[in-house]
This record gives C-alpha cells, structure tokens and sequence, in this order.
C-alpha cells in the first residue's frame, strides 16, 4: 500500500496549521461502488453512496462512498444544530447560534481543503441534502403541510473516509481527511490516518457480510392518497391555468 503524501510532506503541512488529505489507490476491477458500499457502511450509521449513473444510457465516471462523520449539521424549520464530535458521541447535538443557511455557509468555510490535482473531485469536503421545505428559508409560502416521514429538512456530514470509484482508469482512491488536533502530534496524526486506510482496504478484501443478502420478502403498506379523485382534478386544472399564464 502506497500512502500519500510521505510523511514527511505531511508533517510540514500539519504543523502549519493547514488540513491537508492523505490517501492511497487501488485497483477496482473486482469491486463496484455498491459492493464497497456493503461491505464498509452495513454497521456505520451516515454513509452515503453517490452513483454515477447519467440520464439511464450514459455513466458518469465518479462514484462516491462517505462515511464515519467526525461533523454533523442538521436543520428544521428555522432552527439548525451541530455535532462536532459525532465520531464518539453521534447524539450530542448543540443548537447552532445562527440562521440555518448562515451556520450551513460557516461549515462549509471551515470544512475547505485544497486538494492535490492528482485526486478526484469531491475527495473531501461535507455532503448532504437541503430538502424541499427548506425554500421557507429564503420565501414566504402558505403554512406548512403537517411532516409525514420525520427527517431534518436539511442535513450534512463531514466523512472522515470517502472512497471514490474511477470508471475510466478502473482504480478508486481512498481518502481521509486530516485537521490539526491540539495536543496530538503530526506523527501520531499521520499513524491514525494511515490506520484509517488500512481499516478499509482490509474490510475490502473480506466477503461480502451475509446481512447484506436479502432474506426474505419486503414488507410494505399500501399507500394511500389524503385527496379524491375530484380534488386532484381540480388542482391539476388550476395548475394547468398557471401555466397557461406564464406563472409556471
């Protein structure tokens, strides 16, 4: 396994101050996105798996796994919260201080490292999703329809390891990002990013975990509508006046 960059690169980054990646590359010919995704998220709550599928006919070239956050952020309605120690604790959730979007612009300016130009887009950095409702944040709408589902309308993680699948050169690049720690060295930071690689190439060499199979059937309720027919109707003929007067 090829680590980089050498330690001693490391070391001069780290001691500035500055976060920097460290990471390593394998080839990928016997494994795909989703079997990486098995086999190194089935235990780790917040993983994510971002798939380079395009429109159906044409693949896109990246694919992204994250997970084992060390930040979370989460948003509903007007109030936001962090965790910023969601590697040991994953409840300890503070209020952010801040409007949702401007606690959002915050971690995203803290979260920013320069990458090397030899490594994918998106090796690092926080991942997430604004949900629909979110829009209130920035308009006036109508009141809000009651919560169905009971998700954040917002939340972002900031992984601590992100594996990105290259399609073309059929290799993927494990990356952690490492941040300046008081009281920790640049030798033993560099030791536990490299334990951190390690951890993930071996969980990778290992069979695919037999919870992963799927036993059994789905259960699953029927959905059912919370309108009539004719109320729909009406709804798609006023939808369909909007657009007729250039408001859609």
């Amino acid at each position: 396994m090829r680590i980089q960059p050498t330690y001693e690169d490391f070391a001069r980054i780290y001691n500035s101050g500055e976060p920097q990646v460290v990471w390593t590359r394998l080839v990928s010919d016997l494994e795909t996105p989703v079997s990486a995704m098995l086999k190194l998220a089935h235990d780790r709550p917040m993983s994510f798996l971002l798939e380079s599928v395009e429109g159906g006919a044409a693949r896109g070239r990246y694919s992204i796994l994250g997970f084992s956050p060390d930040v979370i952020w989460r948003a509903n309605g007007t109030k936001a919260e962090i965790n910023i120690n969601a590697a040991n604790k994953p409840d300890a959730f503070k209020p952010c201080r801040k409007p949702p979007l401007t606690a959002l612009r915050e971690l995203l300016d803290a979260s920013r490292i320069s990458l090397p130009r030899e490594l994918p887009p998106m090796s690092a950095g926080v991942f997430g999703y604004m949900g629909y409702d979110t829009i209130r944040l920035v308009e006036r709408l109508p009141a809000q329809k009651p919560d169905a589902i009971g998700i954040p309308d917002g939340l972002f993680v900031r992984p601590t390891i992100i594996v990105v699948f290259d399609s073309v050169k059929d290799e993927l690049t494990i990356v952690t990002p490492v941040r300046r720690q008081p009281r920790l060295s640049a030798k033993t930071a560099y030791a536990r990013a490299v334990d951190r690689l390690s951890t993930v190439i071996d969980q990778l060499d290992t069979p695919l975990p037999r919870s992963a199979a799927l036993n059994g059937e789905f259960k699953y309720s029927v959905p059912a509508s919370n309108i009539t027919p004719r109320q729909y109707t009406k709804m798609v003929a006023r939808a369909k006046e909007y657009i007729a007067s250039g408001d859609v």
